[in-house]
């Protein structure tokens, strides 16, 4: 009876035994980088309007709803580009997505100057006036 007591106890420290070793206070941090992709890594893109209006349309087409008049030398944030070119009047462009005070939709990258930055798309404005 006793060897299997001793043996039992000998079992139970090394099962025991890892457990206690997770146990501890220290936090370990990890260091994880990621790669860049298009989901992290967002560039926002500005434009500004070149021609006397420009409708924002709904949808990137000119059957679309028009939503409103936007005016020469307002500042867009660009969302997204469509994803090829098209004809449009006399221009070969993408459509844009944009947001603007507020209001959200498409418009013909024809009539825009694309800047990188805000800045450079609002010192552009000021220099159209």
């Amino acid at each position: 009876m006793v060897r299997y007591s001793e043996t039992f106890r000998v079992v139970l420290l090394f099962l025991f035994l890892p457990l206690f070793s997770f146990c501890s206070r220290e936090d370990v941090v990890l260091d994880i980088e990621l790669p860049p992709t298009p989901i992290l890594s967002i560039k926002t893109s500005w434009g500004v309007i070149t021609s006397s209006h420009l409708r924002l349309r709904e949808e990137p087409n000119l059957e679309s709803r028009a939503i409103t008049t936007l005016w020469r030398g307002y500042v867009l944030e660009i969302v997204s580009q469509g994803p090829e070119k098209e004809t449009v009047e006399d221009g070969y462009d993408y459509w844009y997505r944009i947001n603007f005070d507020g209001l959200q939709g498409w418009v013909f990258g024809s009539y825009l100057d694309i800047f990188d930055s805000r800045d450079q798309a609002e010192t552009a404005a000021r220099e159209m006036q």
